[in-house]
């Protein structure tokens, strides 16, 4: 009776096999899924959600980037001001702006020229990350040939993903300043951050990010280095989880053109409101600094 018991208890080979390879298939399915979207599904995984708010511009450009996608920009203020092209997020999000960051803007002596990426708030298609430079790049181009906002006259703002955008259309275009919040020091780095936010994808920290990103990663201290005349103001949130305050100010230290104002508690979404006033002032300086600066 005994042995009849040890013998039940034994696993058979063939159990342990297939525990075995469900074991292996887990752990190559848990490491290969992250991989391949990093590889070959990163616009899915950056514009996955959308806001597509109602909006209350005085102006709006419609500009066709590529068949079937366009890049929409909204004009807010009389076009008597200086300029000011506002990049947003990943998930765009004018509407909500209207009310909160705009005003800010309009404060400091600047007419708001908000973008929207193809997808975002009304504009056609679907965003790449690939094609996302270019794209912007064109639409700023033509409304600053439609209108009296040349780069003498005209600043770039941008938060989070669109930190990013400013900082590329600057090297390209030479503004009289840039102002960001919430910089990502580079998308390796905000991906990680993203991992180490869901304690079950902790293993993914493995996996070697920056290299399965490639020319994507799109680091601020490169961007910053390849347009060091152009004037840089950087608002960081302590408190931020999304694009880590560490990172973003290591990425920004060295840079002689570079104003770095950390805000104590301040998160991914609300550091620009915290630093208020000295959000606005920080972009009346950049307006009313010597245009020569920029060219």
């Amino acid at each position: 009776m005994h042995n009849f018991r040890e013998s039940g208890r034994r696993i058979s080979p063939r159990f342990k096999s297939i525990l075995w390879v469900s074991g292996a298939a887990f752990v190559v399915l848990y490491f290969a899924v992250p991989a391949a979207l990093l590889r070959w599904g990163l616009d899915r995984v950056i514009f996955r959600a959308q806001s597509n708010d109602r909006t209350h511009e005085d102006q709006r450009f419609d500009v066709a980037v590529s068949p079937g996608a366009t890049v929409v920009v909204r004009r807010y203020g009389g076009a008597g001001q200086a300029c000011a092209f506002f990049f947003p997020g990943q998930h765009g999000g004018i509407g909500t702006y209207e009310g909160t960051l705009f005003p800010l803007i309009r404060a400091a002596g600047a007419d708001v020229y908000a973008i929207s990426y193809p997808g975002q708030d009304g504009a056609k298609g679907h965003a790449h990350v690939a094609s996302l430079f270019d794209q912007v790049a064109l639409a700023v181009s033509q409304v600053g040939k439609a209108t009296h906002c040349g780069m003498r006259r005209s600043v770039f703002v941008g938060r989070s993903l669109g930190a990013t955008v400013a900082l590329a259309e600057a090297v390209k275009f030479k503004p009289r300043g840039v102002l960001v919040d919430s910089l990502g020091a580079d998308l390796s780095g905000v991906i990680r951050a993203w991992i180490s936010r869901h304690p079950m994808l902790v293993g993914w920290q493995m996996l070697p990010v920056r290299g399965l990103l490639g020319q994507r990663d799109y680091p601020a201290a490169s961007l910053l280095e390849q347009a060091p005349s152009v004037p840089v103001s950087v608002f960081q949130g302590m408190a931020d989880t999304v694009t880590p305050y560490v990172l973003a100010r290591n990425a920004t230290q060295g840079h002689s053109n570079v104003i770095f104002t950390t805000v104590v508690g301040g998160t991914h979404q609300d550091t620009y409101r915290l630093a208020g006033d000295a959000y606005a002032g920080s972009l009346r300086s950049l307006l009313d600094a010597d245009a020569s600066r920029s060219r």
